[in-house]
């Protein structure tokens, strides 16, 4: 199941659905360890972020990628023994 969630948010950032790899994110933190969330975001910033970085592009995937890793890691801990 980890690897279907993973592939289907991969896919969606190839694609451009940003709503469904955000999905497959919190999917992914909320049932594992997911180092998968975190490249998740990295990939969909690297894909769509202009090619000239200035203070107006943050790399929102990834902040809210390691956000989410890090807000559902003691509710995994706690409801998933």
């Amino acid at each position: 199941m980890r690897i279907a969630i993973a592939s289907v948010g991969f896919l969606s950032a190839i694609l451009g659905v940003p709503w469904l790899t955000a999905l497959c994110i919190v999917a992914l933190a909320l049932r594992y360890r997911s180092w998968e969330a975190i490249l998740l975001g990295l990939c969909v910033d690297f894909l769509w972020l202009p090619l000239g970085l200035s203070m107006y592009t943050l790399p929102y995937f990834t902040v809210g990628a390691l956000f989410v890793v890090w807000v559902f890691e003691p509710l995994r801990m706690q409801f998933l023994r």
